[in-house]
């Protein structure tokens, strides 16, 4: 916050909570809505306790956790909209990017550098249709 509020940092990255919890919106001017960072909760206990069950068990707790995922996605995506109301009554101006641009330029930088040769291929087309 006070590096914001003295200029010592131009910018912040972080999703639309915490950009009003953090009262970021107070220091700030704009916000872009790159979609690239939205907050979730998991859902994580061990490989043996998972072993330990029976499969209507694990069927169950993947189907309750499935569930629990879809209503926080959604419901986290309404608090955004939200939000992206309260900061333009703060003043804030708002940016939709073109993140098809975005995304199209970004990876073409990362399929011609380095780190592209370590993944397995298809593994960049397996994390494009997650976002369809």
């Amino acid at each position: 916050y006070t590096a914001l509020q003295t200029g010592s940092v131009d910018g912040q990255d972080n999703p639309l909570p915490t950009v009003v919890d953090a009262k970021f919106y107070e220091v700030t001017k704009q916000v872009s809505l790159t979609a690239h960072l939205v907050d979730l909760n998991y859902i994580a206990f061990s490989k043996a306790l998972w072993d330990k069950m029976t499969p209507e068990q694990q069927a169950a707790t993947q189907k309750a956790a499935d569930d629990a995922a879809e209503s926080g996605r959604t419901g986290q995506l309404a608090k955004e909209e939200e939000l992206v109301s309260f900061l333009k009554e703060q003043g804030l101006d708002v940016y939709e990017p073109d993140l098809d641009a975005f995304r199209t330029h970004v990876q073409a930088q990362y399929v011609g550098s380095e780190f592209a040769k370590a993944w397995p291929e298809g593994v960049l087309d397996q994390i494009n249709a997650l976002g369809n």
